[in-house]
């Protein structure tokens, strides 16, 4: 796959560090492989948070696999696949939106719900 970061992520598991990457529409076969490991698996672990403020409401759901059968080699260290579905109204109009993710870290899906949260405004 052309779009994938081999060269960032070779140079931060060298570097003792972590990531996690979302994958996006520019990596379709990936993209594809984590939907259907999602729809074929049962998870790891899962996260469910509910957020009301002033106009909108909003649940995610972090689920997490474990199960790296599949995923390129250059993906080096990869220990988790995730996905974060959200859902609920903004303004009384729905959303919904999936982002799938790929992790070194070995962390369960609260972790996850934490780190991503936090890096990540809606």
């Amino acid at each position: 796959m052309r779009y994938t970061p081999k060269k960032t992520v070779g140079q931060i598991i060298a570097s003792g560090n972590h990531y996690v990457i979302a994958v996006k529409a520019n990596q379709p076969k990936l993209l594809a492989y984590l939907r259907t490991q999602f729809e074929q698996m049962p998870p790891l672990s899962v996260d469910i948070q509910t957020e009301q403020c002033r106009d909108r409401c909003t649940q995610r759901t972090v689920s997490i696999l474990d199960t790296m059968a599949g995923i390129e080699p250059h993906w080096l260290g990869v220990q988790r696949m995730i996905r974060v579905e959200r859902a609920g109204t903004r303004a009384n109009q729905p959303l919904s939106e999936t982002m799938f993710y790929l992790s070194s870290l070995a962390v369960d899906a609260a972790d996850f719900a934490q780190l991503i949260r936090s890096r990540v405004a809606d």
